[in-house]
Formats: structure tokens, C-alpha cells, sequence
């Protein structure tokens, strides 16, 4: 990766803080009229795409990336065993870097790796190796460790058995492995000269590639961009040339598309309201998909002014949820009741707070001996959040509660809640948070565990039972059993007085009419190499 223009390049070595925070987009009057850099711009024709990315590049190490476009890098230019197929359904097939693999039974899974797949520099493009069994193995067993160490809870080890060949033997039976791993960017094998040469784990964007892409060009705050690895001996892609262009903001990106600077973006909710209504641009398609995401809004139950459950269950009683809905998600974004989306084992269907109910509020509130309260409401700066943040506010304003509603940029966002990231999170209050995730409720409710608190558990309450149900939930095979534990589990969330669920938004994307885009049941692109212009 080389450096342009000043900015960042690939080798320098950045905390996950310094990178969050250079991570605002650039301003709807700068990227209109100047996305494309001269170089790109004389490179650009049918066979390349513009892509609009929501935020900054914090790492692409799969043991400790947030996720999102992250995966889309890693599918582009890393190995992998098995790949998500295309279509409405999920369903998994072997990937291209595999001459087989295969389930024999419930605890074992073998492989067998394509010969002459060799690794390259990120930078010099000079052979590092060629892909092999020891990399399979140091990719999978590296993420018992890492943050995101729950995908592999049931990984005993990898078994090396030919230099392109091995055996995954795990500890239990694990439901969701294909789903939530082994196609998942968190199941992407790396090669294990270039990170132990890193000194085992990375941020920013990786310096190795085998796939059909590698990266041209990483400038910070602004843009990234692939072109094809000229040695990939695979299917090659249509696609020869991709840029993403970092824009944070949901209408910004609509700006940039109208006026053709993007080829293909997410929209926001009222914007796909209306053009279900009113139909889309010119020579445009626009789809809604249904999301594994959740978003609610969160209490640090650490903070003194939250510690008195009495205080957050008035703030559950008083929040209307469904004037949210309305006037911040134009009435198409479908309610939430827990972590679990619609069609997923365990969906909760009702919860304990669907209706406000200001009385008994104010009980809860005159009976913890608490008067004249202000709190803060963090949220990530953008149109229907801030939205929603506005109707909390006048909410609680009737329960005696002032609140002072705190726009932040992605970036910064997602430090608030990490011990890691300094002591930002003492001082954290209420928010509004959504996480998105692979469709199985292991992997939606494992962020909540004990040892997630000070992690993604911003919450940071603690419950045995909730764990518990957990671990037994990721060997349970029987799918009504498991909908129960997974619908008790959302109820101990909520009895913790520590969430508001507010919904399932869908994902709404539009792109020219005239482009193949492959694009995952929950809206998600990410298979480069799927694409190609009509």
C-alpha cells in the first residue's frame, strides 16, 4: 500500500482511537463534484465501480474489526473456507481457495486447499508464501483470543493433515457454525508469516492479499480502493477497479448518487419511504431487505445517576416507541422487541413496555426520592437518530427528566462504551446504540455476556443465568428449545431496566439499473468479485 498525498499508508501504526477519530466523512459540499481523483477518474469506465462506504477503515484484523466493510475487504483480497451463496436465503457453499470440504459429522469438519494460491506483499506485491493448511490453522485457532473470540467458543483445534489439508475438530456441537464463522469476515484466513511478522495483530488495513483484489490505494478519512490481483489464478472478477468513498452520512450519499458520483449506496429510511411511494431516480433500482440489525436505546447501569433500577424502568415506562417509529423511520421500520430480528430463532414478539404509561412512570420516579434529574443522550450524528433522540427528550421531559441530547460522528461513537479506549464510559449515560450481526441469536445475545462488559456490554450488568443460557444455546440443535433460551434471555435484558428496543430497521439500497449487484438477504455487498455491469 503506498502513501498519497501525505495521508496515511498501510505499514504506519495507528491505535483503534487515533483511527475512530480521524473518521469523519467529508462534507456533502466537497465530495459532489470532486469524489474522483484524477487517477481513478482516467481509470474509470464500464468495468469499474464507485461504492459509498459508511465510515473510516479502523481495522480489518478479523480478531478485532467493528465489522461491515471491513468484511467486504477481507472477502475481496483473503482466503476463506467457505463463502454465504447468493439469493434471498442464507444458505453456504464451498469457497474458491477450497478443492473440498466437508462436514462428516457434528464435531468434525475437513478441508482441503487449491494448490499454487500464493500471498503477496500488500506493498512490494514480492511472494510471501503460498496458502497453505498452517495458515487455516493459524487463522481459526488466533480467534479463541480475539475480541471476537465467541465466534470460536466451540473450536477445540485445527488439525494439520497435508500441507493444503486439515481437520477442525470442535468441543461441541455448534449450531451456527457455517453461518456465524466459517462464512462470517470473522472466518478469514490470513497468512501467518505476514501477522506474526506484525507482531500478532493489526490495525488499519491488512499488508497481505491472495484474492482475486488487492488494495491500490488507502487515503484516511476519504476514500480506499481496490484493483485485480493480477496473479489471481481463479475466476476472475468483471469488476476490475472498485473505490469506496467514506461517507458517514445517509443523505450526504443520496446528494452524491443524484448527482452520479456513486454508483451504489444505503439509504435512509424516509428516503425509502418515498420512493416506495413516489417511485426512484432515473435508470435507479431500489430495494428495502429485511436486517438482522437492532437498535435500542442503552443505560449504563454503572453510572450514579442510572444505578437506581426505579429511575430506568421509568425510562422504559415513559419512552413512546411507536411515535419514533413514525416520525424518525416514516412508519416502515418494523418495531423491536429485544436483539433478535424477525425470522431468526428466538424473535420476541411482545415486550413488557409497548405502550407508554407516564403514571407509572412518575411513581417509579417520586418513589426513588429523585427530582430535578438531567441526564445526557448520546447518539450517532445522523437524520433519524437525532430524530428519535428528540422525541426521548420531550418524553422524559414529562416524567420531570431533562435531557440534553449529544450529536457524535461515527467514528468517536464507538470508543464511548471501551475501558480499553480510556475513561470515557464513566461518564457515558443514555445512548442510542445498534449492532448488526450474522443471522443466528448467538450471535446478536453474545455482546451481553459478562465478559463483554467494558468490551460492546456498554450496559454493564452482569447476570449468571443470562450466561449460562448462552453457552447452552450454541450446542442446543433442538429449535424450539433454543427460542426459548434466547426469549428468556431478551427478558433478563429488559428486566435489567437497561434498554428501550426501538427497531429492526431495514436496510434500503439503491444503484444504476444497469449494474449485476450481489447483495446478501440483509442488504449487505459483500462479494466484489459477483459484480459486473449490464
Amino acid at each position: 500500500m503506498r502513501p498519497n498525498g501525505g495521508e496515511f499508508c498501510m505499514k504506519n501504526k495507528f491505535t483503534r482511537r487515533q483511527v475512530l477519530q480521524t473518521g469523519s466523512a467529508v462534507a456533502a459540499s466537497t465530495l459532489v463534484g470532486n469524489l474522483f481523483s484524477p487517477a481513478f477518474a482516467a481509470s474509470a469506465g464500464s468495468k469499474s465501480l464507485i461504492i459509498r462506504s459508511n465510515r473510516t477503515i479502523v481495522s480489518t484484523d478479523p480478531g478485532y474489526m467493528i465489522g461491515g466493510f471491513e468484511m467486504v475487504l477481507q472477502f475481496a483480497c483473503l482466503a476463506r473456507l467457505s463463502s454465504y451463496t447468493d439469493g434471498d436465503g442464507w444458505g453456504w457453499k464451498p469457497s474458491m481457495f477450497v478443492n473440498s470440504i466437508e462436514q462428516p459429522d457434528a464435531s468434525t469438519i475437513k478441508f482441503e486447499l487449491n494448490k499454487g494460491i500464493i500471498w503477496y506483499d500488500g506493498e512490494t506485491h514480492e511472494a510471501i508464501s503460498e496458502l497453505n493448511a498452517e495458515d487455516v490453522k493459524y487463522s481459526l485457532e488466533r480467534m479463541k483470543v480475539a475480541e471476537w473470540k465467541d465466534k470460536a467458543v466451540a473450536l477445540d483445534h485445527v488439525e494439520i493433515t497435508g500441507s493444503h489439508s486439515g481437520t477442525i475438530h470442535l468441543n461441541a456441537p455448534f449450531a451456527p457454525i457455517w453461518y456465524t464463522w466459517l462464512c462470517d469476515g470473522t472466518g478469514a484466513i490470513m497468512c501467518k508469516k505476514a501477522i506474526e511478522a506484525a507482531g500478532g495483530k493489526f490495525t488499519g488495513m491488512f499488508d497481505h492479499y491472495c484474492g482475486p483484489y488487492r488494495v491500490k490505494e488507502w487515503v484516511q478519512k476519504q476514500s480506499y480502493s481496490l484493483e485485480l490481483n493480477p496473479n489471481w489464478n481463479g475466476p476472475k472478477p468483471h469488476i476490475t477497479d472498485v473505490k469506496f468513498v467514506i461517507i458517514d452520512d445517509e443523505k450526504t450519499a443520496e446528494i452524491a448518487y443524484e448527482a452520479g458520483e456513486v454508483d451504489i449506496t444505503h439509504i435512509s429510511t424516509d428516503t425509502l419511504a418515498r420512493y416506495q411511494k413516489d417511485g426512484p431516480p432515473d435508470n435507479t433500482v431500489v430495494k428495502a431487505y429485511p436486517s438482522t440489525a437492532w437498535m435500542w436505546m442503552g443505560m449504563n447501569t454503572d453510572h450514579p445517576k442510572l444505578q437506581d433500577i426505579r429511575i430506568r424502568r421509568a425510562i422504559q415506562h415513559a419512552v413512546d416507541v411507536e411515535t419514533i417509529l413514525d416520525a424518525a423511520f416514516a412508519g416502515i421500520s418494523p418495531r423491536s422487541r429485544g436483539i433478535v430480528a424477525p425470522g431468526i430463532v428466538g424473535h420476541r414478539t411482545e415486550t413488557k413496555f409497548e405502550k407508554p404509561d407516564l403514571d407509572a412512570a412518575r411513581a417509579l420516579m417520586a418513589e426513588s426520592g429523585v427530582s430535578n434529574l438531567s441526564l445526557e443522550l448520546k447518539t450517532m450524528n445522523n437524520t433519524a437518530r437525532m430524530a428519535a433522540s428528540t422525541i426521548i427528550q420531550a418524553n422524559l421531559a414529562e416524567i420531570g427528566i431533562n435531557v440534553d441530547v449529544i450529536p457524535v460522528d461515527a467514528g468517536p461513537f464507538w470508543n464511548l462504551g471501551l475501558e480499553s479506549q480510556g475513561d470515557e464510559w464513566k461518564d457515558l449515560q443514555l445512548y442510542i446504540h445498534q449492532y448488526l450481526d450474522s443471522p443466528d441469536p448467538s450471535q446478536s445475545s453474545q455482546w451481553f455476556i459478562s465478559d463483554q462488559v467494558g468490551v460492546w456490554n456498554w450496559e454493564r450488568w452482569k447476570d449468571p443465568e443470562f450466561d449460562e443460557l448462552y453457552h447452552k444455546g450454541l450446542t442446543e440443535t433442538n429449535e424450539e428449545k433454543r427460542s426459548q433460551m434466547y426469549v428468556r434471555m431478551q427478558e433478563i435484558m429488559e428486566d435489567t431496566g437497561a434498554y428501550v428496543w426501538i427497531t429492526h430497521q431495514p436496510q434500503g439500497l439503491m444503484y444504476k439499473d444497469n449494474l449485476h449487484a450481489s447483495i446478501q438477504p440483509t442488504g449487505w455487498l459483500w462479494y466484489l468479485d459477483r459484480y459486473k455491469w449490464m
